[in-house]
This record gives structure tokens, sequence and C-alpha cells, in this order.
């Protein structure tokens, strides 16, 4: 795998209603792949600044010529997962933050158009490239396992009724993995956009 095996991106969203209400002070900058926080108590005091390999300001609107759409986002980590996948690597993506902080947006997304996140547009890419494959030698199986950690215990989401909190097993050649999680064939994105609908449900809420 050419590059770093690991790359950090941060994201700054919009102010919901509560914060704009509030008359919220926004104390991040960005300006290429640097952060920049502005401490509120002391505004003359030199920002902190950090870098990361992307940095994404969606805080304004998507007319703002620095705005960075779902489209970019993906196009930055998606495709190079999906590319990584494809040439035999496991992959990643890690979403952390906040109750709030933008993580269900920038990974799921809306259904609105151009509102896709990570997920749905690297799962339609992921389709797409086995519906291209032209090498009869080559066939392809897609399987989808849904599953939480909360409080430390993991849990199948696709079959709740299973109570047990599943044990995280190593493979000798795979890699970790979850004992007795569910796996699912799917042939298609609405398979997989249907057992996350079907799975949702019964997460837990907090």
């Amino acid at each position: 795998m050419s590059g770093a095996s690991v790359k950090v991106a941060v994201r700054v969203r919009p102010f919901n209603s509560r914060e704009t209400s509030k008359e919220s002070k926004c104390i991040i900058q960005m300006q290429g792949n640097s952060t920049s926080i502005v401490n509120p108590k002391n505004p003359k005091e030199a920002p902190k600044s950090f870098s990361f390999d992307y940095s994404y300001w969606s805080h304004t609107s998507p007319e703002d010529p620095c705005f960075a759409s779902q489209n970019r986002v993906y196009n930055d980590i998606g495709k190079e997962m999906l590319l990584h996948a494809f040439e035999g690597y496991n992959v990643c993506i890690f979403a952390y933050g906040q109750t709030g902080a933008g993580k269900s947006y920038t990974m799921m997304g809306k259904q609105e158009d151009s509102q896709a996140g990570i997920i749905p547009q690297l799962c339609e890419e992921l389709f797409e490239k086995i519906n291209d494959n032209c090498n009869e030698e080559i066939s392809y199986s897609v399987e989808v396992s849904y599953m939480e950690i909360y409080c430390e215990r993991v849990r199948d989401l696709l079959n709740p009724k299973n109570k047990g909190n599943l044990r995280v097993r190593e493979h000798p050649l795979l890699g970790p993995y979850v004992e007795d999680l569910s796996k699912l064939a799917v042939t298609s994105y609405t398979d997989i956009a249907d057992l996350m609908d079907a799975g949702e449900p019964n997460e837990n809420t907090f």
C-alpha cells in the first residue's frame, strides 16, 4: 500500500439551531491541511494549529468555494479505501467524535441529492466495480455484518435474539474477527441499505 497506513481527517460542521440561537462563535479555522483553534476566552492569543492529512471546512454553505462537500470527502477517503480493498488489503474507516459532531452525516449522509455519505457512495461504487469485471476467472461475493460495541459489549444488530456478549477473536491470517457474528450475502447497495434499516432499531440509544 502506498503512503501512510493510517490517515486522519477532521471536519467542521455548520452550527445547529441551538448554537445559532445562542449566537455561537466559530473558533475553528482551516487552511489546507492545517486546523487552528482560537481560545474564545482570549481571542488575542495565538491560535493553536494542528496538521492532519485532510482538514474539511464544511461550516459554511455549499456556495462557499472552500466548502468540503460529501462528494469531496468520499473522493479523498472512500475511493482510496475501496481501491485498497480490491488490492486485497483490510481497510477501516473509523468515525470518532462526541454526540452531534456529524459522524452519522459524514458516514451515512441523507437521501437528498449530493448528500450521500461515505458508506452509500462506497457501496454503490463497490458493486459498479464488480459489475464491470470482465475477467471470467474472477468471481465476487459480498457479505454484510452489522454490530454495535456499547459499554464494552459486542452485539449483533442483525440477530437481536443473540443477547450474549460476542467475543472478539484473532485469526492467524485474517486478523481480528467477532465470533458468531451474522454474515448475510448481498448483491446490491439496496440490499445493504435494507439490512442497515433492519438493524438500526436494535441499537442502544444514549
